[in-house]
């Protein structure tokens, strides 16, 4: 499993580094779409893959785990919605924060309850 995510997280990380977000949301929800399907691989074991991978490649920010681990998640059957949300900081300026939710529950990066403003989930399948 951790193959999959050594492979996803960097391959999410240069494509956010180099193309439009539109780009690469777009091939994100293809992969998705198309997701094997294959089952014995749990979303937490998936979770974990991610975690572990992006805290070895740089500036693997949460945008980048929650794109990566939405193609391995689907790729093994698991269902997750990507959320982004906002919020302004105290100079001001406006933060965002990414994370998947699955069935109602945040699996990844959750934020602290009512640190940002979700905006409409981004739809992938």
């Amino acid at each position: 499993m951790l193959a999959g995510a050594a492979v996803a997280v960097p391959l999410v990380r240069l494509a956010l580094s180099l193309l439009p977000f539109r780009t690469v949301h777009r091939a994100v929800a293809r992969a998705v779409r198309r997701g094997r399907r294959a089952d014995g691989v749990s979303a937490d074991r998936v979770i974990w893959g991610v975690r572990a991978v992006a805290a070895r490649v740089p500036a693997a920010t949460c945008l980048t785990q929650a794109l990566a681990a939405s193609v391995l998640l689907s790729r093994y059957g698991h269902e997750a919605t990507l959320r982004v949300g906002v919020a302004k900081d105290a100079g001001g300026h406006l933060r965002a924060h990414a994370w998947l939710e699955s069935h109602g529950e945040m699996i990844l990066g959750a934020p602290a309850p009512g640190a940002f403003h979700p905006l409409p989930p981004l739809v992938l399948s």
